[in-house]
């Protein structure tokens, strides 16, 4: 066996070391792709759940978020569905929102000198709230009924973007000499119109059938994200504030509810609703106090139809509010 001189040793030795670190950046820049790839992949899936949330598949459907076993499904209405439902012709009006955007719109009078204004669900249209506006217009009230303005191309901003549209309607209602003014919504509608009110005071009094309490713990119970990692979880809630344009833990009608400007609101939810649940209502009625907020949870298991599980009860009540609290003085 020949033995190695020194420099021979040396060199070999410098080979070896060079060959180690050569190996290790090779390693470096493997591990590196792959976590880059894996943080690709999961901010990848996190945009897809997160755009499904601001683009929810029943938008491409056609449909509200609203059902139950009596909901029906609602599709655009004729001038003779609007006659037949209301009991008299219904005036097509367009209410600008911002320089860029209009929302549609119903209105027909009524012998009482106060409006209602009713707000659909995510989805929702005109001709979902017909038979809201029958009730309304049969106790008196004028009522103006707006689309939600969500669509497959424009989304939806669960109430919070629609608060605009909100705000816009009633200054509409009081350019009409509408000094009293009610709103009614239902789900998104609802969070509408008590975000808004927190935003600037323009109702007397308020029926929230079916609101969220926070739009972040909304979200968590869903399904879709119930059963996801937790860590992968927020990481689509911060996206979908993203694509939302807020914060979704910010978007809270609880904590608008504590300031609605002297307004007495009306909250209705569903018992076995498994979304927005009787939690959502009682922190609504609690934070709007008790001196200005009622809460009536309805037997039935769906989502936003309480109006269809219990008609007779949903109009003595809500008619019965507006009685009490939408007349009240300056």
């Amino acid at each position: 066996m020949v033995e190695r001189t020194a420099e021979e040793s040396e060199r070999n030795g410098d080979f070896d070391a060079a060959a180690a670190k050569r190996s290790a950046r090779r390693f470096g820049w493997i591990g590196g792709a792959m976590i880059g790839t894996g943080a690709i992949l999961w901010l990848g899936a996190a945009s897809f759940v997160a755009w499904r949330l601001r683009y929810p598949p029943f938008l491409e459907e056609g449909r509200t978020d609203v059902y139950g076993p009596h909901a029906p499904a609602v599709g655009p209405a004729t001038s003779a569905d609007q006659r037949a439902a209301i009991g008299a012709p219904l005036e097509s009006v367009s209410i600008p929102v911002g320089k860029h955007l209009a929302v549609q719109g119903w209105f027909v009078g009524g012998k009482l000198p106060v409006a209602v204004l009713i707000v659909p669900a995510a989805g929702g249209g005109r001709s979902a709230m017909l038979p809201y506006m029958k009730l309304m217009h049969s106790a008196g009230y004028a009522t103006l009924a707006i689309d939600s303005g969500d669509s497959i191309n424009r989304g939806t901003g669960w109430g919070w973007r629609e608060r605009a549209t909100v705000l816009a309607a009633a200054d509409s209602l009081k350019r009409r000499g509408f000094a009293n003014i009610a709103g009614l919504g239902v789900s998104e509608g609802a969070a509408a119109i008590i975000l808004a009110q927190a935003e600037r005071p323009v109702f007397k009094a308020i029926i929230a059938d079916s609101a969220y309490r926070n739009l972040a713990a909304m979200f968590a119970r869903s399904p879709s994200i119930a059963a996801l990692n937790p860590a992968f979880a927020q990481t689509v809630m911060l996206e979908a504030s993203f694509l939302i344009g807020h914060p979704l833990w910010r978007i809270d009608p609880a904590r608008a509810a504590r300031t609605l400007g002297g307004a007495a609101i009306f909250v209705i939810q569903n018992r076995g609703d498994p979304i927005v649940t009787p939690a959502d209502a009682e922190a609504i009625t609690s934070a709007a106090g008790p001196s200005h907020a009622q809460l009536w949870i309805v037997p039935a298991d769906g989502h936003g139809d309480a109006i269809y599980e219990a008609p007779e009860a949903y109009a003595a009540r809500v008619i019965g509010f507006l009685q009490t609290h939408s007349q009240a003085q300056e």
